[in-house]
């Protein structure tokens, strides 16, 4: 049974038993891992973090080898990201990115850029220095395909010809398609040049320029349905924004 110290992004917590937790925790050397923490609520927990979700913590894990449920032994809170919770539309961004990682990232995959990714957009948000739409469209972009879930945003999902203009939306299919594959979705929405380019451009760079407001809505509101076709169940956190905006 080997023992594993990391740092941990905590996605999600379950009560469990009487006064233990499951919790699921992204780690920047063993991937999404889930584990359980014996006696995390009871009146005398000798614990130094609570493991709430949305913050990030120093643990030590059990690796039992014998599942992929192990024994979180120890857990010290390194930074609570208070500030995300002062301000209800940060939090609720927070919480998509969270729910966004919990969902597409498998269990044990390591993934250094995945955990660094998330752990930069929690940051960006507890400091409240970037545009809100921006990271948004650009997180969901980076995180779908450093999980394997990518939409084509270069070339046409059916033909794989290149794309740099007169391209076509459809999340159905998979996300861009040229004029000629228009045949696989009539409903496809056509792009323009600038939504193709900042579509690309968030996708690939680091060092991002500030956008255009509308041109972000209608790309947040692409990767929405992109997300809604691609998953097998929908986010939680796009429920809850649905029924907000009821």
């Amino acid at each position: 049974m080997a023992i594993h110290t990391t740092d941990a992004i905590v996605l999600r917590r379950y009560p469990f038993r009487e006064t233990s937790v499951i919790v699921s925790c992204l780690t920047p050397e063993f991937g999404k891992i889930k584990g359980v923490i014996k006696g995390l609520r009871g009146p005398k927990s000798r614990h130094r973090s609570a493991m709430e979700p949305i913050t990030r913590n120093r643990i030590v894990f059990y690796d039992t080898r014998a599942s992929q449920l192990h024994l979180i032994s120890q857990c010290e809170l390194i930074d609570p990201l208070a500030r995300i919770q002062e301000d209800l539309p940060t939090a609720r961004l927070a919480a998509f990115f969270v729910d966004l990682a919990e969902t597409v990232v498998p269990l044990e995959d390591p993934q250094p850029k995945l955990y660094h990714l998330l752990k930069d957009a929690l940051e960006r948000l507890a400091v409240g220095q970037t545009e809100p739409s921006e990271l948004r469209v650009r997180v969901v972009l980076r995180m779908l395909r450093l999980a394997g879930f990518e939409p084509q945003v270069d070339q046409c999902a059916h033909c794989t010809v290149r794309v740099d203009s007169d391209g076509f939306w459809s999340a159905r299919v998979g996300g861009l398609l040229c004029r000629k594959c228009l045949h696989e979705d009539a409903n496809a929405e056509r792009m323009s040049a600038l939504q193709l380019e900042t579509l690309q451009q968030l996708s690939d760079e680091d060092a991002i320029s500030i956008m255009d407001s509308s041109v972000l809505e209608v790309l947040r509101r692409h990767l929405d349905e992109f997300l809604t076709w691609r998953l097998d169940r929908p986010l939680r956190t796009q429920r809850m924004q649905s029924a907000w905006q009821m």
